[in-house]
């Protein structure tokens, strides 16, 4: 495996190498496979509903601090059972997207009363309703394109 370690500094920084990842990487999902319906089905002929509900329904794992990994598609599936952070779940549901030729965007957001970037999502952009969409699987409650309550949120560039 060839592993490529650099210091994860800002939340820019992080969203920029997330999204090189998608873009490099998006083909990954033809390569990884769930059963479905009794049999083998790769990951890009999912619905946008099934890759969201797999995808939250892998378990949540804070990276250890002060430590931020990102991974590619690949890297995160075949690692799945060690659960992932907003980061890994936000390259899976990011090249998924990129896959299904949606148009989307990073964004970062807080919850927290000084309004500092602690969590990454993706949004698409609907053409019907000419609007974005929230889609975030990081927690098993999520729901998809569910409003969020946030103190703050910017789209990462």
């Amino acid at each position: 495996m060839i592993a490529n370690r650099e210091p994860l500094t800002d939340k820019l920084q992080t969203a920029r190498r997330i999204k090189h990842l998608i873009e490099t990487f998006y083909l990954d999902l033809q390569l990884c496979f769930i059963s479905r319906r009794g049999k083998q089905t790769s990951l890009d002929k999912l619905t946008l509903p099934e890759f969201f509900t797999f995808v939250k329904n892998i378990p949540y794992r804070r990276d250890p601090r002060p430590v931020e990994v990102v991974a590619r598609p690949y890297y995160c599936i075949k690692h799945r059972a060690l659960g992932m952070d907003c980061k890994k779940k936000g390259v899976l549901i990011g090249s998924f997207l990129r896959i299904k030729n949606y148009k989307y965007r990073a964004i970062g957001s807080s919850q927290r009363p000084d309004k500092r970037v602690h969590h990454i999502f993706f949004q698409l952009f609907d053409p019907e309703k000419k609007e974005w969409r929230n889609v975030d699987a990081t927690y098993p409650h999520n729901v998809l394109f569910e409003q969020k309550k946030v103190s703050h949120w910017e789209v990462l560039k």
